[in-house]
């Protein structure tokens, strides 16, 4: 019998990065060997776990999470964001653009292979995007967006693409996670023509397998099924022309990657969509949605509203990782009430204080929930508190400030 990996989270404040073990086991700071003696800009974990990686502001470096050994060192100045493949395999840095006439000068989006540490590939990337280069799950296929199409490439030659998506007015796209990848793409709508999404097998451009078209929609936000067999698509627009809204208007609406069901999801009540979360296990989701007190509503595989969790102010939602515990929540300008509930039984199981949170995320075990103050959106009372699903808060530790806190992925 495999013996349980103990749950992990690393943390970065303003002088110092920090790894913890968590809650079951008690809670304790490991040592951290290598520790940056300078400003850190950036930690991340890797999707499955096996490595830890910072950006301090000579190099980044990778680790093994488990031993906190190092595995590889990248020496380049100037990065601030680290980002893991779905399998480890790659790390993807940015680092701040400058224009110059030096194309590969202008190069601040690079991939670096984990463990050699040495570079792979590197694109020009004007904007800090964490979904500038997006993966399929088996690392077969990295893409980037360009001007009017979707780029795929190997990682192992990234200097040209191995597939070409080309669609006209492209502004975002995303890739599905799952066996058999998607990737759905967007063009905003123009005068009297409509927005339209359009799905795609990942290498078989020729024909989309879904199409949906639609007003009122300058921009969208794609939520995949973790199994990327469905999609949930929310519009935006960034003025309500009805003038009822401060946040502009919102739609929702679902997709299925085999192309034989789409529709809008009705909500029943007037304003914003605040957030929506897939069940992980199930092929369900929760929307909040509508102007103070928002309503939260469980909507099935068909996006037929099941069960109504009632109003209150709540604009956050997540399922923990096994579909059993949901987090209705109310943050940002709301009191903080975080309300969690049995997803079997449909019962509110007890309400928790979160207020000021601006990170809240399940733990693997998903047993216990994390509420973390940051900076810069608050700089007081920064903190990490962790619950356990009963309510009772377990672990406690206050940060002077606090920039960002992950959980260690696992299974």
């Amino acid at each position: 019998m495999s013996v349980r990996e103990l749950t992990q989270f690393a943390y970065r404040s303003q002088k110092a990065i920090g790894v913890f073990n968590a809650p079951p086991a008690s809670a304790e700071e490991l040592v951290l060997p290598n520790k940056p003696v300078d400003e850190t800009k950036a930690i991340g974990y890797s999707a499955d776990g096996r490595y830890l990686a910072w950006a301090s502001a000579a190099e980044v470096r990778v680790v093994d999470a488990q031993s906190l050994n190092t595995v590889s060192v990248i020496a380049r100045p100037g990065i601030v964001s680290v980002q893991f493949s779905p399998n480890g395999t790659y790390i993807v840095t940015w680092e701040r653009y400058n224009k110059t006439d030096d194309v590969e000068a202008s190069h601040n989006l690079r991939v670096w292979d984990s463990v050699s540490g040495e570079q792979r590939g590197a694109f020009t990337q004007k904007t800090f995007s964490d979904r500038a280069l997006q993966w399929t799950d088996d690392e077969k296929y990295c893409a980037k967006l360009f001007s009017g199409e979707v780029r795929f490439y190997a990682p192992t030659a990234l200097s040209k693409a191995a597939l070409t998506l080309k669609l006209d007015g492209i502004t975002a796209f995303s890739v599905s996670p799952g066996l058999a990848p998607s990737v759905a793409v967007f063009v905003p709508e123009r005068g009297s023509r409509p927005a339209l999404v359009r799905m795609y097998a990942v290498g078989a451009f020729t024909r989309a397998v879904a199409n949906k078209t639609f007003f009122k929609a300058e921009s969208v936000d794609f939520h995949w099924h973790k199994l990327g067999t469905n999609l949930l698509v929310m519009t935006h627009t960034e003025v309500d022309k009805t003038g009822r809204s401060y946040y502009g208007e919102s739609s929702l609406y679902f997709l299925a990657a085999a192309g034989n069901f789409d529709c809008r999801v009705v909500l029943n009540q007037e304003g914003p969509i605040h957030d929506v979360a897939w069940n992980p296990v199930e092929k369900e989701f929760v929307v909040v949605y509508g102007f103070m007190p928002a309503r939260a509503a469980l909507f099935n595989h068909r996006a037929e509203m099941v069960f109504d969790f009632g109003v209150a102010h709540r604009n956050y939602v997540r399922f923990n990782p096994h579909g059993r515990v949901l987090v209705i929540a109310g943050f940002g300008n709301l009191s903080g009430v975080v309300d969690l509930w049995d997803r079997k039984k449909l019962k509110k199981m007890c309400s928790i204080d979160g207020h000021g949170t601006s990170y809240c995320e399940w733990s693997p075990d998903g047993r216990h929930l994390m509420t973390a103050t940051l900076s810069p959106r608050l700089r007081v009372d920064n903190g990490i508190r962790i619950w356990h699903y009963s309510g009772t808060l377990v672990f406690r530790e206050e940060f002077k400030e606090l920039y960002q806190v992950n959980w260690r992925p696992a299974n």
